[in-house]
C-alpha cells in the first residue's frame, strides 16, 4: 500500500518528486496524485501525527467524492469497467461519454485525472483488472508446452514424448489444447486450424512465439514469417504478429495458460497409460472442457462464459474450408517424363523433359507447376515406389504399351500358332505378378519380326517339348531353325508391333504399371 503520509512529510521537506518515488518504492505518479489531491481537498501539511496512513487514503482517495458533494456526478463504474473491456474503447472517450451524460443532468463531471483514478479504485477495491491492452477477439496466443505427455508404444511398450499445444486468449483465459507427436511444421498448423474449428471464429490477430514452425527470422520491427503461416494468415483473413523477442509480456497470457495445462492436465494425466493419440486427447480435451468452465478464484464467471458472452461475437467468420498445409518442392522433370516426390513418381507432358517444376502437395492431391501455371494435378499416392501416369502425358511412340495385357498377346500369339499360344501362355503363368511377364511375351512375339512366323512357331513347339517357357530360350532355338525353317504363305510376322526400342517401352510401362 502507498505511504501517504511518507509522500507528504518529504515532500514538505523539500525533496524532488522522483527522489520521494525512489525512496519509496512507488511511482512518480503516485506520489504526484496523492500531492495534487492533497492540495485539492486544502489539506494542512505538514500532516499531524494523529493523523494514520489509511486517513489519508480515505482522504485522498475516496471512491464516495462524488456521493459528499451531490454536484458531481459520480461515473456508474461497473458501466464504466464493461465499456474499457470492449475493441478500441479507450478511458478517453468513456470519459467524452460521462461528459454528456453530466451535461444532460445538469451536474459537474470529475476531471479525465480523477475520473481515472476513481475508475482504477473502485477496480482494485473489487479486485477487476481493467486490461485495456486486451480486447474481445483481437489476439489469439500460440505455443508449445514445454512438457510431455508419455505415449506408450503397442508393439515394443516404449514410450514416446508427445507435446501439447496452446491456444489461448488474452481478453477471457479460453484455451484450447491438443497432444502431438513432434513439433513440425505439420503438427503445429494443424494445431492452429483445430483451435479455430473449436473456437468457431478467427481474432484479428494471431500471435505464436518466434518459433521455426512460425517464424523464420526473427526481428523486432520486421519478423519474416515462413510460406505456411503466411498462407495460413490469408485462408482465414487474419494476420500474424508474433511475440517480440525477449519480451514475455507480449505472450503473457498463452504461457500461463500452457502453465495452467501443464499442472492441471499433463500432471493430472502422469500415471494414466495411453496407447492412442487419438486416447490421449480425448483425456485432454475432457480436462479443458472442466477448466473452461470452472469459475475464476479472483472474480466472477469462468473462462467460457467470459469467452461465450463478449469474445465469440466480436471473432471473425471461419472460412467455408479448413486451411490446408502443402508440402513443397521443387524437381526436375526426367527423360521418362516424371518428377519424384516423397518418394513417389507423377507424370508431366513429355515436352516438360529437363524442366523444373515447383510441386505443392496436400494430403490427397499433387499439383504440379511449371512457370506459376499448373500443369498436373494427381491424386498422392500412398506407398513409396508408386507412379501414377496420366494417358495424356505419354507420347505416341509410347501409347503401344497401353495396349499390353494377356488378352492382346494370346491373341497375336493366336495368330501365329497353337504352339505360340501355348508359349505365351506358360509365360504369363509363370510369374507371381502377371504384368512381370509382359516384357518376355513381347520379346517372344517379336521373334516372327526377327526371323519368321514359321520359325516362332517351330520354335515354340521344340520349347513347349522341353518343358521351357522364357524368352532366352525360344530365342536360342528360333536362332539354331531359323535357316531349317521355309516361310509358308498365309503366315505373317506381328505387323502391328512396331519396332521400338525395347528401352522406351520399358520405360513407359514401368511409368504407367501403377495406374
Amino acid at each position: 500500500m502507498t505511504n501517504f503520509k511518507e509522500i507528504l512529510r518529504l515532500y514538505c521537506g523539500g525533496f524532488s518528486q522522483r527522489s520521494i518515488a525512489t525512496s519509496l518504492s512507488c511511482s512518480r505518479d503516485a506520489v504526484a496524485l496523492c500531492i495534487k489531491r492533497a492540495k485539492e481537498r486544502g489539506l494542512q501539511l505538514p500532516v499531524s501525527e494523529d493523523v494514520t496512513n489509511e486517513d489519508l487514503r480515505k482522504l485522498l482517495h475516496c471512491s464516495q467524492e462524488g456521493v459528499r458533494d451531490p454536484s458531481y456526478l459520480l461515473p456508474d463504474f461497473a458501466h464504466v469497467v464493461k465499456e474499457l473491456k470492449k475493441t478500441h474503447v479507450t478511458s478517453g472517450l468513456v470519459w467524452t461519454e460521462y461528459l454528456v451524460e453530466c451535461k444532460s443532468l445538469g451536474l459537474k463531471p470529475y476531471s479525465i485525472s480523477q475520473f481515472n483514478a476513481l475508475v482504477r479504485e473502485y477496480s482494485k477495491n473489487n479486485n477487476i483488472s481493467l486490461r485495456q491492452d486486451h480486447h474481445p477477439g483481437e489476439v489469439l496466443e500460440l505455443d508449445w508446452s514445454g512438457s510431455a505427455i508419455l505415449l506408450s508404444d503397442r508393439l515394443t511398450d516404449e514410450t514416446i514424448p508427445c507435446h501439447l499445444f496452446v491456444a489461448a486468449f488474452p481478453f477471457s483465459g479460453y484455451f484450447y489444447a491438443e497432444a502431438f507427436e513432434n513439433e513440425k511444421m505439420l503438427a503445429w498448423v494443424t494445431g492452429v486450424v483445430h483451435a479455430l474449428s473449436f473456437f468457431a471464429g478467427v481474432p484479428l490477430i494471431l500471435r505464436p512465439d518466434n518459433l521455426k514452425t512460425a517464424v523464420l527470422k526473427p526481428d523486432k520491427y520486421e519478423p519474416e514469417l515462413n510460406t505456411a503461416m503466411i498462407e495460413l494468415a490469408q485462408h482465414y483473413k487474419t494476420v500474424v504478429v508474433p511475440a517480440r523477442v525477449k519480451a514475455p509480456r507480449d505472450k503473457n497470457v498463452v504461457e500461463g495458460a500452457v502453465g495452467y495445462a501443464s499442472r492441471q492436465i499433463i500432471a493430472a494425466l502422469r500415471n494414466q497409460k495411453f496407447l492412442s493419440l487419438d486416447e490421449m486427447n480425448q483425456s485432454i480435451w475432457d480436462y479443458m472442457d472442466k477448466l473452461n468452465a470452472a469459475d475464476f478464484k479472483k472474480k466472477d464467471g469462468s473462462r467460457l462464459g467470459l469467452f461465450t458472452e463478449q469474445e465469440q461475437p466480436e471473432l471473425l467468420p471461419l472460412p467455408s474450408k479448413p486451411f490446408q498445409l502443402f508440402d513443397r518442392i521443387t524437381a526436375t522433370v526426367a527423360q521418362d517424363y516424371h518428377i519424384e516426390f516423397d518418394h513417389r513418381f507423377y507424370s508431366l507432358p513429355s515436352n516438360l523433359v529437363k524442366s523444373e517444376v515447383s510441386v505443392k502437395a496436400t494430403p490427397h492431391t499433387v499439383f504440379i507447376y511449371h512457370k506459376d501455371s499448373l500443369v498436373a494435378e494427381h491424386p498422392r499416392l500412398k506407398f513409396k515406389g508408386q507412379k501414377s501416369t496420366l494417358p495424356e502425358h505419354i507420347p505416341e511412340r509410347h501409347r503401344d504399351y497401353l495396349l499390353w495385357s494377356s488378352d492382346h498377346f494370346l491373341s497375336q500369339a493366336r495368330r501365329i500358332g497353337p504352339a505360340t499360344e501355348q508359349m505365351i501362355s506358360n509365360v504369363l503363368a509363370s510369374r507371381e505378378y502377371e504384368v512381370q511377364s509382359y516384357r518376355s511375351c513381347v520379346g517372344i512375339l517379336r521373334i516372327a519380326n526377327k526371323y519368321t512366323a514359321e520359325c516362332l512357331e517351330a520354335a515354340c513347339k521344340e520349347g513347349l517339348e522341353s518343358g521351357i517357357h522364357s524368352y532366352k530360350a525360344v530365342n536360342a532355338i528360333a536362332k539354331t531353325l531359323k535357316d531349317a525353317i521355309v516361310p509358308v504363305e498365309g503366315m505373317h510376322p506381328r505387323e502391328d508391333l512396331e519396332e521400338q526400342d525395347l528401352g522406351d517401352l520399358y520405360c513407359a510401362h514401368d511409368a504407367g504399371g501403377s495406374r
